[in-house]
């Protein structure tokens, strides 16, 4: 799934699918590339973004389910989205990417 993603636009940097306790299950980096974060960082970003997610979990009854979440910081852009109810797909790319990123990315999804 990683590399459908990936191939999906070749503006993503980086793309991590891990449980719903953190744990990375599989990542990809573009290549020629070096991750912004390192390895310790990545992981606890990673679990706040888990957390988060909970969160989210427990008021969709009343806000719906959570379809993805977007954040734009100065260096990236970063993408977090619920797989199912078990795993999170997290991805980045650069802050000058246009949003048509969202469609290829579930394009991509849609085919796994």
């Amino acid at each position: 799934m990683l590399s459908l993603v990936m191939k999906s636009d070749d503006r993503i940097r980086y793309a991590t699918v891990c449980d719903m306790e953190g744990q990375v299950l599989g990542t990809k980096i573009r290549e020629g590339l070096k991750p912004l974060l390192n390895d310790e960082e990545h992981k606890e970003a990673l679990i706040y973004a888990v957390n988060s997610m909970k969160v989210r979990e427990k008021l969709s009854a009343k806000l719906g389910k959570n379809q993805y979440v977007f954040a734009v910081y100065d260096n990236l852009c970063r993408l977090t989205m619920p797989i199912g109810n078990k795993y999170m797909l997290l991805l980045t790319w650069g802050p000058e990417t246009t949003l048509d990123i969202f469609k290829n990315i579930r394009n991509a999804l849609k085919q796994t």
